[in-house]
């Protein structure tokens, strides 16, 4: 079956005109087959058919050829009102199936007022750590705190999903930053405990100007290892789950190292990403 026919088979055949309120823009799909599927959420939307108001958020999905493509196929800009054709997924009620922009920009008495909610920002506040800015497109507060010298984006997921809040994992940063010199120790010797080797296997030494060692020593000793981790960003959630990301200085070329841990102390696993 033809990769497109087959994805589409997932919708409804009747067409419906929709009124979506976008909550980002388009910024990437999934490969299939040489196709991609981009994708976009939306936070509302008005079935202009019945004339009934949905709270519920959803999705709209199409398919692109993948080659020598230009753009997603659709541009849409963040908290705005669109007038759509579409067919509603069979499985997933709030999904849809986009065919055709019919209207940017849209005035509409029911979703007006949660436009006007969302544009406006949301932010937590501390007279310490500054100022934490809602995301909606990304489910969470997004600011940064002095990390030991080291300026460190700091990202803290609302408490629900599309929530306004972000109350649990603020109180869990707290607690991490109060003892951010030890947490940070802690997470430097675990990613040496398992990344110095790999860092060594990567280790390449016409990138130095002088080297002189001993093929069966370690070019790149702990204590260097150590030494060359920036700490990047931390994401923490409800839960005390934290994703943290440290700057390799090029030990494994422009890869940097994510750490995942747990705010009762535990540290699952360290890994090279990018």
């Amino acid at each position: 079956m033809n990769v497109k026919i087959k994805f589409e088979s997932n919708y409804d055949t009747e067409i419906t005109e929709l009124l979506v309120l976008t909550n980002e823009r388009v910024g990437g799909g999934y490969k299939e087959d040489g196709m991609i599927v981009p994708s976009l959420k939306f936070i509302a939307s008005v079935n202009l058919q019945t004339g009934e108001l949905s709270h519920k958020s959803g999705d709209l999905q199409w398919m692109i050829p993948d080659d020598n493509r230009e753009g997603w196929g659709f541009d849409f800009e963040q908290f705005q009102i669109y007038r759509i054709r579409a067919r509603k997924h069979k499985r997933f009620k709030e999904d849809y199936l986009l065919l055709e922009i019919l209207e940017e920009n849209v005035s509409d008495p029911q979703l007006a007022p949660i436009k006007e909610h969302v544009s406006a920002p949301v932010t937590i506040e501390d007279s310490a750590l500054g100022t934490f800015l809602l995301e909606r497109e990304y489910s969470w507060f997004e600011g940064a705190a002095d990390w030991l010298g080291t300026e460190c984006r700091i990202y803290l997921i609302t408490d629900e999903e599309d929530g306004e809040t972000a109350e649990k994992a603020y109180a869990h940063f707290q607690t991490l930053y109060q003892d951010r010199a030890a947490w940070d120790d802690k997470f430097r010797q675990f990613a040496a405990d398992k990344l110095l080797e790999l860092a060594n296997d990567w280790y390449d030494p016409d990138d130095e100007d002088d080297e002189d060692f001993d093929d069966d020593e370690m070019p790149i000793k702990r204590d260097e290892f150590l030494s060359r981790l920036s700490i990047e960003s931390i994401e923490i959630d409800d839960e005390g789950s934290m994703t943290v990301y440290y700057d390799a200085d090029e030990m494994f070329t422009d890869h940097a190292i994510v750490i995942y841990a747990e705010i009762d102390g535990k540290i699952t696993s360290a890994d090279i990403i990018g």
